[in-house]
């Protein structure tokens, strides 16, 4: 299997949301699980046991029906970071199958009081990544990179992404217990310490230390990936044994 580097070019806005919509500021990460999902949908290979559905029939929401990103055997696209700072994009946004707007009839109610006799509309402001922007993670590939799509869809809004690789890079050796270059799935690789970034549907771990990871040169420099044993589709427990532990 081979490694890549990849870059994504925001065509259009990119939201999504933390916790709840109302203003909600889009983080400058974007999980694994929507990467990898999105990589799938893109090239056709979308699979029914791991739908990226989160909402099921009773309408809970926040409700994924997959273990970890790591969904297939040919790919593995880490979570990606955002170059730079992020420049957010202000949008008022309306659609009841997305819950952000609410439509009542009779009077509204705050906090349990009645307010009003009209009917309820509510719209809400989001805070997107602006059209422009660039993420930057990883690519593991065990296919030709020629079936990989140019373009993949993004977000709450399916918005649209140029997707670049860069490779294959040269991978130097082996290491233990180094800080990676990327942000990491905890339940695709093993943990040791770092900072957790609350992300739906769980949070991922930036300036990671990692138990196994690949060498490689990045501008001259070392710089080290996680290593994805991804014949293991096993699900990988963080370690739990120091103050500085990611749960």
């Amino acid at each position: 299997m081979n490694l890549y580097s990849y870059s994504l070019k925001l065509i259009d806005p990119l939201f999504f949301a933390r916790e709840g919509i109302s203003g909600a500021f889009t983080p400058p990460y974007i999980h694994a699980t929507a990467l990898n999902h999105a990589l799938a949908w893109a090239m056709g290979k979308s699979r029914n046991d791991q739908s990226y559905l989160m909402t099921n029939k009773n309408g809970d929401r926040n409700m994924p029906f997959y273990e970890s990103s790591l969904i297939s055997k040919d790919f593995y696209l880490t979570p990606a970071r955002l170059k730079g700072s992020p420049s957010y994009y202000t949008e008022i946004v309306k659609g009841d199958g997305d819950k952000t707007i609410q439509v009542g009839y009779g009077a509204a109610r705050i906090n349990n009081v009645s307010v009003g006799r009209n009917e309820v509309l509510k719209a809400y402001r989001i805070y997107s990544i602006a059209p422009e922007s660039f993420f930057k993670g990883y690519l593991y590939l065990r296919i030709d990179a020629e079936q990989l799509p140019k373009l993949i869809r993004l977000g709450s809004f399916r918005g649209l992404a140029v997707f670049e690789i860069n490779g294959p890079l040269k991978i130097i050796g082996r290491e233990k217990q180094k800080y990676c270059d990327h942000p990491v799935d905890p339940l695709v690789n093993k943990v040791l310490r770092g900072i957790s970034v609350p992300m739906l549907p769980y949070p991922v771990v930036d300036q990671a230390m990692v138990e196994d990871v690949l060498e490689i040169r990045r501008h001259g420099q070392r710089a080290f990936v996680a290593s994805l044993l991804i014949e293991d589709s096993a699900q990988v427990e963080p370690i739990r044994n120091s103050p500085s532990i990611i749960v």
